[in-house]
């Protein structure tokens, strides 16, 4: 068996924002040979925690920047208190880091006449920004999409105003914006088609409830592409 080698880069923090209540998006400078696909995602080492964290100095994020944006890499993340996300938070501007990757597989595919359904709940919006942000910057027509995009309320809504712009500019997105527990009944009311394909993305609880309502509704498994969000 052949191992593949790990890819690490150094960046320097460029930039800091808070995108939604409590939740930051952080800028890295884009290595110059850093590539990857839209809703992949890296690795992020920070050279010495100022907070203690038992799980470490490095965690890993999904990428929301475009894939043609040369000069930034962006993640974001809940704040929820960890000694990481405290330190990410407290770094300087310039200050060094360390990413490896990319990793993960859950990108578009390429059938154009597919149709593609993208559940997100909260900050699992993430690898779908990079995603529609990329689709934006190529000019292509790409499949017809759909955003499911659940949050607790409009607050935590993360990139909600640029999610309405981008359903306005492109005429192949549909933004369907939810409340609350993302159930059955909510993506029945929303979306209809069992033969797209579905992505899903958000803390474990949803996710296992949306794909639970999806074999309900009689979506077969491998049109179903999952990635959790642990609470890092």
């Amino acid at each position: 068996m052949r191992l593949r080698r790990r890819r690490i880069f150094t960046t320097v923090l460029t930039d800091r924002r808070t995108v939604a209540q409590d939740t930051l998006e952080v800028s890295l400078a884009r290595p110059r040979d850093f590539a990857f696909a839209a809703g992949q995602h890296l690795q992020v080492r920070v050279p010495t925690l100022l907070h203690a964290d038992r799980r470490g100095p490095s965690r890993v994020f999904s990428i929301a920047s475009s894939p043609f944006d040369e000069q930034h890499l962006r993640i974001a993340f809940r704040e929820t208190g960890s000694g990481f996300k405290r330190t990410l938070r407290a770094l300087e501007i310039g200050s060094e880091l360390r990413i490896e990757g990319p990793h993960g597989f859950s990108t578009l595919p390429r059938d154009p006449a597919r149709p593609v359904v993208l559940v997100a709940g909260g900050i699992g919006v993430t690898p779908y920004m990079s995603m529609l942000r990329g689709l934006h910057e190529s000019h292509d027509d790409g499949p017809p999409i759909t955003l499911l995009y659940g949050n607790r309320s409009s607050r935590t809504a993360a990139y909600v105003d640029e999610l309405d712009d981008l359903a306005r500019s492109e005429p192949q997105l549909t933004l369907r914006k939810h409340s609350g527990l993302m159930d059955e009944a909510a993506i029945r009311r929303s979306v209809e088609g069992r033969d797209s394909t579905w992505f899903v993305s958000g803390p474990p609880p949803m996710v296992d409830g949306v794909r639970s309502a999806l074999h309900v509704l009689g979506v077969r498994a491998s049109r179903v592409h999952v990635e959790e969000f642990l609470g890092y």
